[in-house]
Order: C-alpha cells, then structure tokens, then sequence
C-alpha cells in the first residue's frame, strides 16, 4: 500500500513539473504576461500612425500564401498583432474568424501576425488548431512590430481602402466592435 501511495505521488509531481517545465517552454497560455523581454525590437517605430499612411509590409503565412499590403489597396485590412503562445488572444482570434467570413465580399481582409521574438510556426499552428481559427497567421519576418508600434499583444489596426489607419487598439476586441469600426468605413 506504501508503494502505491508514493507511486500516485511520484506521477503526480511529474505530471506538474512536466506541465510547468512545458508552459515555460512556450505552450499556448491564458496567463497575461510583462513581454517586455520576448517582444521584437520596436526602437524605431514613429510615435503615431493614425490618420496616416500605413507602412508597407511583405509576409507569408502559415498556408504559404503572400500577402504584401502594397497589392491590397483596393481592401480594407486587419491587421492584429499576437502571438503563437498567447491563449487570451485566441478569442480575438475568433471574432477575427467571424468578420473574415462576414466582411470577405466587401472587400475585408485580414492578418495575424506573431511578432514576439520566441514565435515560431509551431506555435503558430498550435494556436489556430486550439482556438479553430481560419485567418491568414505569419511570422513577423519585416519588422512589422517595428513599423507598427506593435508591443501589447492584441493589438489592432484596420487599415482602409486608400491604405490609411482608421483604427487602432491595444486590447482584447470583440465581434461587436469590429462590426461597428468596419461599417462606418465600408
């Protein structure tokens, strides 16, 4: 019965330390986090893009596919900063989902982009897998942090037909909200 007992206990330590050792290593996590250490270089991004011309950003994603923001002046683009291991932004992620699905023949498109320095297409693919998300995901692989000022998680901007910024949050935003910010623009 001893052994037992101290063979439940064993388990149970491993299971914790392999869960806590997992989670450090840069699983999908629900927890809100100083990025401060893992965010990508952002020394040189202007003090404010709102009401201006968005810069200019070449990415693949995930599928392969190119999006260059250059050839998408007729669209009007999301843009939301993220990261593969963030859990508090895969419901963003889904309303995200729900307005490509939506938006798409008005012209709507949109992209996630991983922009902490720890990302990698693994985590990446973890993300859209636990969270059922169907938008364009890629690696911050042209300084778009930088460009952009991206350095909260959750972060947005929707960027209009004539390649202008009309929006820009640093925080978690809703179906509900996108839908208000995109019909007054379309």
């Amino acid at each position: 019965m001893r052994n037992k007992n101290i063979f439940i206990i064993a388990t149970i330590l491993l299971i914790g330390l392999a869960f806590f050792f997992g989670s450090k290593a840069g699983r999908v996590s629900n927890n809100k986090q100083d990025t401060s250490q893992i965010l990508s270089d952002t020394k040189s991004a202007p003090t404010t893009l709102l009401n201006k011309q968005a810069p200019d950003f070449k990415l693949t994603t995930l599928d392969n596919q190119e999006f260059n923001l250059s050839d998408k002046r007729s669209k009007t683009i999301i843009l939301f900063g993220m990261a593969g291991w963030c859990g508090t932004c895969i419901p963003e992620g889904r309303a995200l989902t729900q307005v490509r699905k939506e938006y798409a023949s008005r012209g709507v498109e949109v992209i996630g982009v991983a922009f902490t320095k720890g990302d990698n297409e693994d985590f990446l693919k973890e993300f859209r897998n636990l969270g059922t998300i169907d938008i364009p995901l890629s690696l911050d692989t042209d300084n778009v942090a930088s460009k952009y000022q991206l350095v909260k998680l959750e972060t947005t901007y929707i960027i209009n037909k004539d390649g202008v910024i009309v929006y820009k949050d640093e925080q978690f935003t809703s179906y509900d909200d996108y839908k208000r910010e995109l019909d007054k623009i379309l």
